[in-house]
């Protein structure tokens, strides 16, 4: 039986991407403060396949590289987050006449090998409602899930780049943030929500140490930022 870790304002959070796998432990840094602290950061560089389209072809060395950035930050009860990024997740905007939308109204066949959902974005010029959608094989989630207990992860949630992406810019608004704003940005980047976290407002948001180069790890730290947003702040 796992260990019930106690709640702090910490967590783990992993994301898998093609070719790199990585790993950040981020804390509150004072309780109801909306600036977090990096207190570590890896990035393990896949060159083997270990992960295509997302499909774990080797998940003993996934498996290892999760558990020594745990082991080496004594992490390994700590609450855990997975994101997923990549070709094996089909991520798109769909722009529809209604704000209430019926699952129909997406046209998805069905299918039991597949699990999907949507989420409201914005309004757009155009007077439709903005949906992002999000399409994953049910094998490729229970591959994660079955990573999680293999390495014994404490996993409370597996999610996308892009829903991890627009907590992060949600919340660098906080209480200021509105769809309106959202919309205008979103039109003006084309959905391409990652365009919108440059290193400088992200500095806004988390203190990274001196020896993380922000600007290279950028992508991975934001999602990081908006899976602890989503997880811990959010609530």
């Amino acid at each position: 039986m796992w260990p019930i870790p106690i709640i702090q304002d910490e967590l783990v959070l992993i994301s898998f991407s093609v070719d790199s796998i990585a790993c950040s432990w981020i804390q509150q840094k004072t309780k109801g403060s909306p600036l977090l602290l990096l207190c570590a950061y890896e990035r393990y560089q896949l060159t083997n396949l270990e992960l295509a389209n997302l499909t774990l072809f080797n998940p003993t060395i996934v498996r290892n590289h999760i558990s020594v950035f745990l082991e080496k930050y004594d992490k390994k009860d700590a609450f855990i987050a997975f994101c997923l990024d990549g070709p094996g997740v089909i991520e798109r905007f769909v722009a529809l006449p209604t704000s209430a939308p019926a699952r129909s109204d997406f046209e998805i066949a069905y299918s039991s090998s597949t699990i999907w959902d949507y989420y409201y974005m914005y309004h757009n010029d155009r007077g439709q409602f903005v949906f992002y959608l999000s399409i994953m094989a049910r094998s490729l989630l229970l591959q994660y899930q079955l990573l999680a207990v293999s390495a014994q992860c404490n996993i409370i949630a597996i999610t996308t780049k892009t829903m991890a992406l627009f907590s992060a810019y949600k919340n660098i608004f906080g209480i200021a943030f509105r769809r309106t704003q959202l919309a205008i940005d979103m039109m003006r980047c084309n959905n391409q929500i990652e365009k919108l976290i440059s290193a400088e407002i992200l500095k806004r948001m988390i203190i990274v140490p001196t020896d993380v180069v922000l600007r290279d790890e950028l992508p991975y730290i934001a999602m990081a930022c908006g899976l602890f947003c989503a997880e811990r702040m959010n609530k």
